[in-house]
């Protein structure tokens, strides 16, 4: 089926659908609902303000991001950062003259010099992708504050979907994934609802998520040493956690090269050249190479390994795979339990079908695997260090934004491991597609666009949710303009394109699938 005129259609669909549904996600989010957006977007601005490299600790917020706490809604999970912030139950039972008067005086912020004395906790963050938003956000400086948060949450979406569709499309060829499986990979990548909440916000996540494809595809190819040196450097002053990916690839190089040593030094050399000066920087200023805050505390190994006789490890694992699916954003609230569950034991039965075919899983697999299970304990850590660090306090786990770097290279695995097991592999890969369109569509009409007009419930069935859109959507609008970045007729135009795309491609890729022989 390789290169026929359907799978070539619903692969070229895929964009389009996963660009729509990331800017979607962009203009829907209320201000600041991203995971820790202020403090990313105030490092943003810091940057062209200040023209250096901000330190933790030291480095303040912006005076704009400062006064905007008091006028926007902030989820009860963010206002223990903000105190100050407005919950989205209050918020929503405030008078539409109110609101409107916070709305007025929100888009009234332009960018301040004005320096406050509120400390900056995402200052120890590489630098890479706030430097690339930083030139877009500078010329912008004379409108408000919503209009520049929602032009650079485009920006990261729409460059994250372009990043990632690539990236993952090269890992899939890298590891030999048959058509339309390698698709239908894809589809599952676009349908997450956690890539978007990752990704379409003020942060630097949408850079590492999709810098981490292309390293995976590159290290699963394996005959580039420097491209391999290439996407690493990029991901190391992106985000510190690829310093684990540092050793595996040295590793794995090593061990493939072992015997012509000499041609692993151009990409050594490289990341050396690239980032040794941050991370050197790091050890400079805080005394540790990661930078991380529970480093700065004075978190080690061994305070954070003792910490893990404290932690439920079974619940933990089962909060975080269902987290990395889908979290309400700054909410973080959940969706049907049983639900998540039935799609994580649909990929759980792929990957086994992956490890059944033992013998001819080539080393380009393995290389991969080893890479996703070596984060994996790298998160575990994290959760450690966590919980080490606040000792006597609530911590859910490691944080759901981390495993997203994951989502191409384990969607690549299942969808490899479904196309050796033949009609129930194509079965299996057509209930996972459809169980992940049916989990966007619902994100949208049943969670987000009632969560964002002020009509949600946590106990709505689809009754309530057909009733909300029948008899309440229009009244609950002027909420929504009112709490989201973009007005209600631009999002419900949004939403409309949005489920027709799913529905097409969706269409597309179960017909591609029933096809395959």
């Amino acid at each position: 089926m390789r290169g026929t005129w359907g799978i070539d259609l619903a692969r070229c669909a895929i964009l389009p659908f996963a660009i729509v549904n990331a800017g979607l996600f962009s203009a829907l989010l209320p201000l600041w609902e991203g995971f820790d957006e202020p403090f990313h977007y105030g490092y943003v601005e810091e940057l062209w303000q200040s023209r250096k490299l901000p330190v933790f600790a030291r480095t303040p917020l912006p005076y704009d991001v400062v006064a905007s706490f008091s006028l926007a809604p902030a989820s009860n999970v963010l206002r223990r950062a903000i105190p100050e912030a407005a919950a989205y139950d209050a918020w929503f039972a405030l008078p539409d003259g109110e609101r409107e008067r916070r709305r007025r005086a929100l888009e009234q912020l332009a960018a301040d010099a004005r320096v406050v004395l509120r400390g900056n906790y995402e200052a120890h963050q590489p630098p890479l992708a706030y430097l690339l938003l930083a030139p877009l956000d500078r010329p912008l400086a004379k409108f408000s504050l919503t209009v520049r948060v929602l032009v650079l949450r485009l920006f990261c979406g729409a460059c994250s979907v372009l990043l990632l569709f690539f990236g993952a499309s090269a890992l899939c060829r890298s590891l030999e994934v048959p058509e339309p499986f390698a698709t239908a990979a894809l589809f599952g990548i676009f349908c997450s609802e956690m890539l978007y909440a990752t990704t379409a916000h003020v942060a630097n996540d949408w850079l590492a998520v999709g810098v981490s494809a292309f390293f995976f595809a590159a290290l699963a190819d394996g005959r580039s040493p420097l491209r391999v040196g290439a996407w690493l450097a990029a991901g190391l002053l992106t985000k510190a956690y690829f310093l684990v990916f540092a050793v595996f690839a040295a590793g794995a190089m090593l061990w493939r090269y072992r015997s012509r040593a000499r041609t692993l030094l151009p990409g050594a050399a490289l990341v050396a050249l690239l980032a040794g000066p941050w991370y050197a920087r790091n050890f400079a200023l805080y005394g540790n190479v990661g930078g991380t805050p529970e480093a700065f505390d004075g978190i080690g190994i061994g305070q954070a390994l003792a910490a893990a006789r404290n932690i439920d490890w079974p619940a933990t694992a089962g909060y975080l795979a269902r987290a990395s699916l889908w979290t309400g954003n700054n909410w973080f609230n959940s969706y049907s339990r049983t639900t998540l569950n039935v799609l994580l034991a649909l990929l759980a039965l792929a990957m086994a079908a992956w490890f059944w075919r033992r013998r001819a899983i080539q080393s380009a697999e393995w290389t991969v695997w080893a890479a996703v299970v070596l984060f994996l304990a790298a998160i575990a850590y994290e959760g450690c260090a966590m919980v080490a660090d606040r000792p006597g306090q609530a911590v859910a786990g490691p944080s759901p934004w981390y495993p997203q770097v994951l989502l191409a290279p384990v969607m690549a695995l299942a969808y490899l491991g479904l196309s050796g097991w033949k009609r129930v592999g194509r079965v299996l890969a057509g209930a996972v597609v459809t169980l992940s369109a049916w989990i966007l569509v619902a994100t949208w009409t049943f969670k987000l666009f009632p969560m964002y007009s002020g009509g949600f419930s946590s106990a709505m069935r689809a009754r309530d949710v057909w009733n909300w859109w029948t008899r309440g959507a229009a009244a609950h609008a002027r909420t929504l303009s009112l709490t989201a970045l973009a007005p209600a007729a631009w999002l419900y135009a949004g939403l409309a394109m949005a489920l027709a795309l799913t529905v097409a491609v969706w269409t597309l890729q179960i017909r591609a699938l029933a096809k395959e022989r």
